[in-house]
């Protein structure tokens, strides 16, 4: 699935592509690539959270070009989404919307479907469409077009409609999804799939090659539709005159320029090549900050230490050690030394601006002689050996070797073993021995579609991990409730702090950056590490 509103593990979103499997160097580099000083411990009431682009009291302005630069170029495709995949990047909310779109709150809100009606028994749900919609060929968006855009996620597998069994069209603007199990997460997982155009699949081969035409020819209902394309390089998107939202967008243009690394992209916003960067760096989004850009951040996963807890021979399956473990990790040093001011030190696993997150949990705070004391207890008073397994692709090593430190400094002997990303998927899937991932966890705004697909017995990751029948007992009373409920949540959340099944660090953030004559941008609106709302954006002539 390529939709960026993924409540799933952010290092999985590739996953399916990969087929090699990495071979692990083991090795114990030197400690000195980060000094993590004790700091006064915090509350793990995040210090920070997610900003907004300043807000305006002048009329927008119209037309002009808004040219952004973006470290996730299009992976493959443009316009089909229908096979798993990478994330699409920023250039996607341009093009494409969906039946509904993901809050913060966990609630979602109706996009191109007016409103919905669960039935009674919950055995189906029924979408009203919002009428006079065009798509960018100016065909038609309507129940029947809606049925096939889901029609082809079923015939395709894709994990948003697992629980979907058929779709019926009532009449032209009605449509029943009839579902094979009910759960709160279905319109978040129907959030994520793009209304495409069915009458440029037919009319280009439809089964015979529609497919790969919208693969280079993007063809959805959004506000901008592809102008042209570079393979790699950029995308240009230009007004859609009739998009449904009339008066929208204010925009002529948007530019897409793909930029993988974080310092030339930021050089080419200083030099007045771009309006606007997005990435992950806090340190360059802390740099532009201070130069007068405007910055939009949220909170987009934890780094996470998860343990062999499954494997009664291993050290972690005694709950005293991974106790010892949260202690022992100065996580505060962490944040201070290479979060910018951007990350927060965080000890469980809900996103910081989300109503699921608890905000009176007592927090494990960094405690060397505790986390020394709770090894004795459990038996290992002259500490053990273990593992540290990182994605040498997305794993901050600094801060990897700076745990490692801490936790040597308990006691425990830890290598550290560095993987390719295809081969760190391989212990994600298949499992490890005797230690812990250094996992890039996602968050999702309604929590149960991450917890479910992650931290439940049924899930297909990390099998190396303990998950207990009150675990699954209250994920199922979470997911089953008719409409998402955040303090059922908050239960998971605590039962899973409390056996200390796995172990956040730190969250992770990505940004935008604009110049002052952005405004109104909608980056990073509604929900979602690249979302974008970009109808309401203008520039300042």
């Amino acid at each position: 699935m390529k939709i960026l509103y993924l409540g799933l593990v952010v290092l999985l979103l590739l996953a399916f592509l990969l087929t090699g499997c990495g071979k692990a160097s083991t090795t114990t580099p030197p400690k000195t690539s980060i000094t993590t000083t004790p700091v006064a411990t915090t509350s793990q009431v995040p210090t920070t959270s997610k900003t907004t682009s300043p807000p305006t009291s002048a009329a927008p302005q119209t037309g002009g070009t808004l040219t952004l630069i973006d470290d996730r170029p299009a992976n493959g495709t443009l316009g089909w989404f229908a096979e798993p995949g990478p994330p699409a990047g920023s250039f996607y909310f341009l093009i494409f919307e969906a039946l509904a779109s993901p809050q913060y709150s966990g609630q979602v809100l109706p996009q191109l479907a007016s409103s919905w009606d669960i039935a009674p028994d919950q055995t189906s749900i029924t979408f009203h469409l919002q009428q006079n919609v065009k798509f960018h060929d100016e065909s038609d968006f309507n129940a029947t077009v809606a049925k096939w855009n889901i029609d082809v996620f079923i015939a395709a597998h894709m994990p948003a409609t697992q629980d979907i069994s058929s779709v019926d069209v009532v009449d032209t603007y009605t449509m029943k999804v009839n579902l094979s199990t009910y759960h709160n997460t279905i319109l978040y997982d129907i959030s994520g799939i793009p209304m495409v155009s069915k009458a440029a699949y037919d009319a280009n081969g439809g089964a015979n090659g529609g497919k790969e035409y919208l693969r280079w020819h993007p063809v959805g209902t959004g506000p901008f539709k592809m102008d042209t394309y570079t393979t790699d390089q950029s995308i240009k998107c230009v007004k859609f005159t009739d998009y449904w939202q009339k008066g929208k967008p204010n925009l002529d243009a948007v530019t897409v320029t793909w930029v993988a690394d974080p310092n030339t992209a930021a050089a080419s916003l200083q030099a007045g090549e771009a309006d606007a960067m997005i990435g992950n760096s806090p340190q360059i989004f802390s740099n532009l900050k201070q130069k007068g850009f405007n910055i939009i951040s949220t909170f987009t996963g934890a780094i996470t230490l998860i343990p062999d807890s499954k494997n009664s021979d291993s050290p972690l399956a005694n709950e005293k050690v991974r106790e010892a473990i949260d202690y022992a990790i100065n996580r505060d040093g962490l944040v201070k030394a290479k979060g910018y001011g951007m990350w927060v030190t965080t000890y469980q696993f809900a996103d910081p601006n989300t109503s699921a997150y608890i905000r009176d949990l007592p927090p494990r705070t960094y405690n060397p002689d505790k986390a020394k004391a709770l090894l004795t207890e459990a038996g290992y008073s002259n500490g053990f050996s273990m593992t540290l397994y990182g994605d040498s692709s997305t794993t901050d090593k600094d801060t990897t070797v700076a745990m490692q430190s801490d936790l040597e400094a308990i006691g425990i002997k830890v290598d550290l073993a560095w993987l390719d990303y295809a081969g760190f998927v391989q212990y994600v899937m298949q499992g490890w021995k005797n230690g812990m991932l250094v996992c890039a966890n996602g968050f999702a705004p309604n929590m149960n579609s991450g917890i479910d697909f992650v931290w439940s017995q049924k899930a297909m990751f990390f099998p190396s991990v303990l998950k207990t029948d009150t675990d699954e007992q209250l994920i199922d009373a979470a997911r089953s409730a008719k409409d998402y409920d955040p303090a059922l949540v908050q239960k998971i959340l605590k039962e899973i702090y409390d056996e200390v099944m796995f172990s956040p660090v730190y969250c992770i953030i990505r940004g935008v950056a604009t110049t002052t004559k952005v405004h109104d941008s909608g980056f990073l609106i509604p929900y979602g590490p690249s979302s974008w709302q970009p109808a309401n954006a203008w520039l300042s002539k």
